[in-house]
């Protein structure tokens, strides 16, 4: 650590970086188990400003080899950077505790197994004919965060990720539940479990509605592409850019008045919860959509900087569909939240006389998400007077968030997780969809 600590004689500034990540995944498909694998792996990432130049470099492992191979290589690649006035974190914080990790370590092989059992047990005794998929994962991540202006922030985190699901038939994709903790399950979701089978009875007959404009049903799991979107629109580097649809539209309307959006970067059991981000700024809860009404933007320090703004505590290494040390920071939603509304499940299906539930879309990375477009195909159920009447089967939506998402008929009372942050069930009306 000495090496990357005193680095003062040869950078105006650095910005390091360490990810400590021990992970447990084990793979149930089928009803047998496929696969158990454990990774335990150290990243490091280092930028410096040299001679008024932004350099980086990223590496995994610690020896002194690899630090002084990280050291050089940022070096190296302040020589042909980008000229900046960033200035790195200032800030303090420590969030290392011993619990943390005293979670990961009690959820031993017996107790995840065991939890397995009595899931598998479950579904198998009220169907035993599906094919049961089953993932139940836990992470451990200690990140590390110090700079030359007395920066210095330490987090550990600790999440447990379970998701059982079955393949539609013929549908190539999977109809699934999913679920986040700060500690091991002790329970099984009984209540969800049963929801799930009786929705699956319904994939095994097909039923394509005519091709119209209709009410959509989308489950929280679908509603990715929705974060996705939005979040495109609100990063300071589209509106930088000048290619953000929202430019200019802060406080103005964008969406229905029942639709409210939070990024919750505390949020408890938030598989993707933060006290700082990738940066080592702090992060907070703020108010994206309010009643519609756009509220904020979100920033790294690099857009921030470049538009005179304040940094928001979003910048991070990710991606589209993922993240890595060797990812560039940008701006993020740290755990976007959708916030429910008044509107059960049920009470949703049977306002419907006709129109489709989409438990999840295929494609969307091939759309223009950036101006807020969709064209998908969606995979899910037919409804028809409240009932499912079948999987969908060759069934494409289209449309545009900022124009569809201001006809909302409901919004369910409960958020569920999905691969960006948590949803509830959103109605939406009049959705072009094509079918037969």
């Amino acid at each position: 650590m000495k090496s990357i600590k005193n680095l003062k004689n040869r950078f105006e500034q650095k910005e390091y970086l360490k990810k400590k990540i021990d992970k447990l995944k084990i793979n149930i498909e089928n009803w047998d188990l496929q696969d158990i694998t454990q990774e335990n792996l150290t990243a490091s990432s280092l930028r410096v400003i040299k001679d008024g130049k932004l350099g980086s470099n990223t590496t995994l492992g610690e020896s002194v080899k690899v630090k002084k191979n990280l050291i050089d290589g940022a070096e190296e690649s302040a020589d042909y950077g980008e000229e900046t006035d960033l200035v790195f974190s200032k800030e303090s914080m420590d969030k290392l505790d011993p619990v943390v990790r005293e979670n990961y370590e009690k959820a031993d092989a017996e107790k995840i197994f065991a939890f397995i059992t009595e899931v598998s047990d479950y579904i198998k005794n009220k169907n035993e004919d599906i094919v049961l998929n089953l993932n139940l994962n836990k992470r451990y991540e200690k990140i590390k965060i110090d700079t030359d202006n007395k920066g210095d922030l330490k987090e550990e985190l600790v999440n447990f990720h379970f998701d059982f699901g079955a393949p539609i038939p013929g549908g190539g994709s999977t109809l699934y539940r999913s679920f986040n903790q700060e500690k091991m399950f002790d329970e099984i979701p009984k209540a969800e479990i049963d929801e799930f089978l009786a929705e699956y009875e319904n994939t095994y007959e097909i039923s394509t509605p005519e091709t119209a404009k209709m009410d959509v049903l989308f489950s929280p799991r679908s509603l990715y592409f929705f974060f996705i979107s939005l979040q495109a629109g609100i990063s300071g580097r589209t509106i930088f850019q000048g290619t953000s649809p929202l430019m200019n539209k802060l406080d103005k309307k964008i969406f229905s008045d029942k639709i409210n959006v939070n990024d919750k970067p505390q949020m408890k059991n938030a598989a993707g919860r933060r006290s700082f981000d990738d940066e080592g700024i702090p992060t907070s809860q703020k108010e994206i959509i309010n009643k519609g009404l756009l509220k904020n933007y979100i920033f790294d320090l690099e857009y921030a900087n470049k538009m005179g703004e304040k940094p928001t505590g979003n910048g991070l290494k990710r991606t589209l569909f993922g993240e890595g040390i060797n990812t560039p920071v940008s701006p993020n939603f740290v755990n976007p939240v959708l916030e429910p509304g008044d509107k059960s499940k049920k009470d949703l299906l049977n306002s419907m006389d006709e129109g489709i539930l989409v438990e999840s879309v295929i494609g969307f990375h091939s759309s223009n998400y950036e101006q807020g477009h969709f064209s998908v195909q969606a995979q899910g159920f037919h409804v028809k007077n409240g009932k499912l009447q079948g999987r969908l089967q060759d069934v494409m939506i289209a449309g545009n968030i900022y124009e569809d998402f201001e006809e909302i008929k409901g919004v369910g009372d409960e958020i569920y997780p999905n691969m960006k942050g948590y949803a509830p069930y959103l109605l939406v009306n009049n959705v072009s969809v094509t079918g037969k």
